[in-house]
């Protein structure tokens, strides 16, 4: 059984082995998703939380879960609050990552249709995704979460095609 947590000192080891997995896989890992350089465990936690209300200066504020099953750590969801121009053009309000041994599963279509449910989501309404048009589990994974296509083009800062997909919640 899946379910999302907020991040925690209890399934932060977890959460590494996940990053330390996307690592080996090859995978880009935001920088806003690990620990800063000599930050404590604890620090790194508290941040992650904070981010909710109190972003740090250039970033939107953000609600963060780690999906887990059983005492594993499969996946990482965030919930942007709002866009600014940069997210407008690339990342939209959700962005997620699946631990590499876990994909296939439906991990992800979970956690974006469990984080929709969340009374943030809902009081957004209208949330923008994000996705490589190549990323075919990206793309059916928002499409079975309602999202419908709006346009594909080209973002010149990272120079690669992105779908824009839109979910509009009752």
């Amino acid at each position: 059984m899946l379910t999302l947590q907020p991040p925690s000192e209890e399934w932060v080891t977890s959460y590494f082995e996940f990053i330390a997995e996307m690592r080996r896989h090859g995978e880009k890992i935001w920088e806003g998703i690990i620990p800063k350089y000599n930050e404590s465990t604890l620090q790194f936690v508290q941040r992650l939380l904070r981010a909710e209300s109190h972003p740090a200066p250039g970033l939107v504020a953000e609600t963060t879960y780690w999906a887990c099953e059983g005492r594993t750590v499969v996946g990482r969801i965030a919930l942007r609050h709002y866009l600014n121009e940069e997210l407008k053009k690339f990342g939209g309000h959700i962005g997620y990552e699946v631990r590499p041994s876990y994909r296939k599963r439906g991990i992800a279509k979970e956690m974006l249709r469990q984080t929709l449910r969340t009374p943030k989501a809902k009081e957004i309404r209208n949330l923008l995704l994000t996705c490589a048009p190549d990323n075919v589990a990206s793309n059916k994974t928002i499409i079975a979460n309602g999202g419908a296509l709006s346009k594909t083009s080209f973002v010149e800062k990272w120079q690669r095609d992105t779908n824009y997909y839109w979910i509009h919640l009752k």
